[in-house]
């Protein structure tokens, strides 16, 4: 999900990615359920052991690669340009003065057939290219066109970038 909020202090835009990860860590315990029995009596044979462990990993890890949380700054009372971004297990976080960011664009990438998926992200002053996100998502095409106009709008020095 894709936000942005702004009060008299800044502009912040989030976005949060974890429903379809909470989606498939309900697939391991299931997994579990199933096998517990066989598990536990020491009577699960290697195929079925097999089976457990890749429905338990393999959700884990899609969950992981999933959850993502992150969010973009812009404080013209501070001056500063925030970025933050978690998912399950990593962190990163960035703080500039708001002079170094000098663009705001949607970047996009061929989806195959099904066209172009796209994210916003923000260049700074040393060529630097910080992603809200590290995925792109095709169904927040519009939504990201309307929030970049909306920090160029905030941000005033920002000049649009093709």
């Amino acid at each position: 999900m894709l936000v942005s909020t702004q009060d008299d202090s800044a502009l912040r835009v989030h976005y949060r990615s974890y429903r379809l990860a909470l989606l498939l860590l309900v697939l391991p315990p299931l997994m579990l359920i199933e096998h517990l029995p066989a598990l536990i009596g020491g009577s699960i044979d290697r195929s079925d052991l097999a089976a457990l462990v890749l429905g338990v990993l393999m959700p884990s890890i899609g969950a992981y690669l999933l959850v993502e949380i992150a969010s973009f700054s812009f404080s013209q009372q501070e001056n500063l340009f925030r970025w933050r971004w978690r998912n399950l297990l990593r962190r990163n976080s960035l703080e500039l003065p708001l002079e170094r960011v000098v663009g705001v664009r949607r970047e996009a990438i061929e989806a195959g057939d099904s066209g172009y998926s796209y994210r916003l992200v923000v260049v700074i002053d040393d060529g630097r290219v910080i992603g809200l996100t590290r995925g792109y998502s095709g169904f927040h095409d519009k939504q990201l066109e309307a929030i970049v106009e909306q920090i160029r709008e905030y941000l005033g020095h920002i000049v649009p970038m093709p």
